[in-house]
């Protein structure tokens, strides 16, 4: 996220300009200055903005290669509906007026930094008084004097010719060393980190410096004592950001400057710290990334994108319209899983409807009474947040008791004015769950059971929605869209009970593996 990068650089300044006030700034080497101060302004910049993969391989004996983590980001996503209306998510909405916040000031202050440029320009026009080469000479009216403007120098015309002299070769250093474009580079960035004090510190060290190196090479030329007099003489406020005035308040430090003994050579080893203040830097905010690539001593695997082998009971749906053996051992025997089944909308909540008519939420809590019945063949513990036609709020349906995994179950239809929505099986996720490395495991391997539909469309990776109930859950939690309603071909093929029944085997499959690693 953009504010959060924008907080790391902001830390790096303030540790970059300590370093600079308590070390650097009192040093006579203004040029080594003046090149820390934009360097490093770069640096914290990049910074945040790197990104380091670490890989690490793990070898795992006697164990199955997990599913490949996949998102896909296109086509239809499934919304938050609550009655029917759409419900929003209030961090979402503070991290979104955060944002706008954030560019509404950014956008105001470089319009006022273009309109102080142009209320520059107002002035020139009106009190020009003579122009020679990149020398303006204005009136005394005028509120732009004694300062550079870009590549132009602005001169009061009622100035002694030995005072206008001076002047003019103190604003000719701010042009030669292209000084300009350090102002321009630190407004810029002045308005970018607006919300960071350091950064207004951190102008007013390059402007001073600019004066400090300006202020020695006029020096190497007149008296140092006629020359800190004009200083005071012409001394004003600064009303502007964007040139370079001659002498404007305070005052002092120049002046301290204009007679400190400059320092030796040797005291440069000085810059040597910030090599270890850059390495803690890079420590502290370089982003990493953990990739870990797991092995296994057992040959003639299935590759990593492959189907896995169907559970016993899923395999007879798969193979014939045999039904599963009630009497059949439970699948889970060292321990007592829980799943909690959803099944979307219901009540007042009709959602949406499908091409023969039907609801979406009968069609919800029909796969889910089958996906049920599957579940207790098996011996697996299964709780329903509705088993009939009735209304509840999203808050109702998160799970409320402690259990292995929670599924909702709904379906997809197509929207007007909208794409068509996927027409075959979706698994959703939600990243922004705290626990989105457990939630993407049980869904990845639901979705790589469900894969083993060969007269079906299934995605092939997970999808990232931003809803409630994925959001919420401190249960492992997915959604699953079984199909597009709106689409003849879809609703026939889940309107039959068989296959169904089909579907819900391998969402158990996948479940019962799940739960076996351990959330």
């Amino acid at each position: 996220m953009i504010l959060i990068y924008l907080l790391k650089v902001s830390a790096c300044t303030l540790i970059f300009f300590a370093v600079y006030q308590f070390l650097l700034a009192k040093l006579t080497f203004f040029n080594l200055n003046r090149a820390y101060l934009l360097l490093m302004l770069v640096v914290s910049f990049s910074i945040p903005a790197v990104t380091i993969e670490s890989r690490h391989e793990v070898v795992a004996a006697n164990q199955e290669i997990p599913l490949k983590v996949k998102y896909s980001d296109n086509g239809f996503v499934e919304q938050d509906n609550e009655g029917g209306r759409n419900v929003v998510n209030s961090s979402i909405n503070r991290e979104k007026l955060l944002l706008y916040g954030y560019f509404f000031v950014l956008i105001a202050l470089v319009f006022r930094m273009l309109f102080m440029v142009a209320r520059i320009q107002v002035q020139l026009r009106k009190h020009v008084v003579n122009k020679d080469g990149a020398v303006i000479l204005v009136d005394e009216k005028s509120a732009i004097k004694n300062c550079t403007f870009f590549n132009r120098i602005i001169i009061d015309a009622s100035l002694p010719a030995g005072e206008k002299h001076l002047v003019i070769k103190h604003e000719s250093i701010h042009v030669k060393q292209w000084h300009v474009v350090d102002k321009m580079l630190v407004n810029l960035i002045t308005a970018i980190l607006w919300f960071n004090p350091i950064i207004y510190f951190w102008r007013n060290a390059i402007d001073h410096n600019h004066e400090f190196l300006a202020d020695r090479e006029t020096t190497r030329f007149a008296d140092k004592k006629a020359y800190a007099s004009l200083l005071l003489n012409l001394a004003m406020p600064a009303k502007t950001l964007v040139v370079n005035s001659f002498s404007k308040l305070p005052l002092k430090n120049r002046i301290m400057m204009l007679y400190k003994q400059p320092n030796v050579k040797f005291q440069r080893l000085v810059y040597l710290t910030i090599l270890p203040v850059l390495m803690i830097c890079c420590m502290a905010f370089v982003n990493r990334k953990e990739v870990v690539v797991e092995k296994t001593l057992i040959q003639n695997l299935p590759s990593v994108d492959a189907p896995e082998k169907p559970d016993v009971h899923t395999r007879k749906y798969l193979n014939s319209n045999s039904k599963v053996n009630v009497t059949a051992s439970s699948a889970i025997k060292e321990a007592d899983p829980i799943l909690i089944i959803d099944a979307g909308h219901g009540g007042k909540d009709d959602a949406s409807t499908a091409f023969d008519g039907q609801k979406e939420k009968d069609l919800n809590l029909r796969a889910v009474k089958i996906l049920a019945e599957e579940a207790v063949k098996r011996g697996i513990k299964i709780v329903l947040t509705r088993k009939d036609d009735q209304y509840l709020t999203l808050s109702e349906r998160l799970p409320k008791q402690k259990a292995t995994a929670f599924i909702s179950i709904h379906h997809n239809v197509a929207q007007p004015n909208e794409a068509a929505p996927f027409g075959g099986i979706e698994v959703y996720v939600s990243k922004l769950n705290p626990k989105i490395s457990t939630n993407e495991a049980l869904g990845s391997g639901i979705l790589n059971k469900l894969r083993q539909l060969k007269d079906f469309a299934v995605r092939d990776s997970l999808k990232n929605g931003n809803l409630f109930l994925l959001r919420e859950s401190k249960v492992p939690a997915i959604v699953i869209e079984m199909g597009n309603i709106s689409d003849a071909k879809t609703l026939g093929y889940i309107s039959q009970e068989k296959n169904i029944r089909k579907i819900s085997n391998l969402i158990l499959d996948g479940f019962v593996q799940f739960s076996k690693r351990g959330s």
